[in-house]
């Protein structure tokens, strides 16, 4: 009787642990579902996900001052003074316009070559082996081309904006953009010329650069390119902005003013002929047909130059006062 006492009580107390778990887990997929409901059917059913958000763009039309600087530059610094107008048609789209007038200024290898001189301490002059890509020391920046302006027609899409803090004191709002278009290119490039020509388009006549003389024309060519890039923006109030680019302009164009093309054929090189221990300029001929450099300054000596660009401007939006959701 005492063992079935004992074994009747061990019985029941497990049946009941297992009911009050069985109640516990029920109460908890009962709370789970009640609280799947109060999101689905409660006050939060059907809002949005952000309320009172201010637009910055839609339907605005800004308007500022650019200023930029080319990237990587073997010859000129070009420094671009500019201005951006654009039409926002959502608050993700806008449609623009963006123009530049570029000073130039030689860099430090430009101003190293104008300041070179030949072994005699002398300004360095050109040479039989190198003309006509050098025009000597006292013309070598003129004949090194310039970037003068640029006007592009651009599309900018908005996939990214939100909130930026600085000492959790300094709040401002902020969007990154990407943006794409087509327009055109001005710059000054040597002007083409042949240096087996005597007149017309010749490159002038070598012994007049040996002697100190001789000039070097530059000639402004208008040239199609692709534009595109990535774009910050910080508003710092609900019309007033800040915004910073990385652009590239891809285009091709003789930075150097060298002549650059030509086939593998004769060439000069550095020898000594006489065996006098003189190295001396010698003309030789490899296997191969045409002369390189070719003896002239012409569109085939034009390479592609990506044209990197860092800019920073301010932007003033209009309306000034910006749509708000509800």
């Amino acid at each position: 009787m005492y063992k079935y006492t004992r074994m009747g009580v061990g019985t029941m107390a497990r049946y009941a642990l297992a009911l009050t778990f069985a109640l516990v887990t029920l109460c908890g997929a009962a709370k789970s579902v009640s609280a799947q409901e109060i999101l689905l059917e409660g006050p939060l059913a059907g809002a949005p996900a952000v309320e009172k958000k201010i637009q910055y763009r839609k339907l605005r039309f800004s308007f500022g001052p650019q200023f930029g600087y080319t990237l990587l530059n073997d010859y000129m610094h070009n420094f671009m003074l500019g201005a951006k107008a654009e039409f926002n048609v959502t608050d993700w789209l806008g449609i623009g316009v963006v123009g530049f007038y570029t000073l130039n200024a030689p860099t430090h290898l430009t101003n190293h070559i104008s300041d070179s001189s030949n072994k005699m301490m002398s300004t360095s002059i050109p040479s039989s082996s190198n003309w006509p890509s050098y025009t000597g020391a006292d013309h070598f920046e003129e004949q090194v081309a310039r970037l003068k302006s640029l006007l592009i027609g651009q599309v900018s899409l908005v996939p990214f904006r939100g909130k930026m803090a600085a000492f959790e004191k300094l709040f401002v709002a902020v969007d990154g953009y990407v943006f794409v278009g087509g327009g055109v290119v001005v710059f000054e490039e040597r002007q083409h010329c042949d240096s087996s020509a005597n007149e017309g388009r010749g490159c002038n006549d070598l012994g007049d650069f040996q002697s100190g003389g001789g000039s070097v024309t530059r000639e402004v060519v208008l040239k199609p390119t692709v534009s595109f890039g990535i774009g910050f923006t910080a508003y710092f109030n609900s019309w007033i902005g800040l915004n910073l680019e990385y652009r590239l302009a891809p285009f091709k164009w003789n930075a150097a003013g060298t002549d650059e093309a030509g086939q593998h054929g004769n060439q000069w090189i550095v020898d000594d002929e006489n065996g006098d221990g003189n190295l001396d300029w010698v003309e030789y001929s490899p296997e191969g047909e045409g002369d390189y450099p070719d003896g002239k300054i012409d569109d085939a000596d034009r390479t592609w130059n990506f044209n990197q660009s860092v800019i920073v401007g301010v932007v003033f939006n209009f309306p000034r006062t910006p749509r708000v959701t509800d």
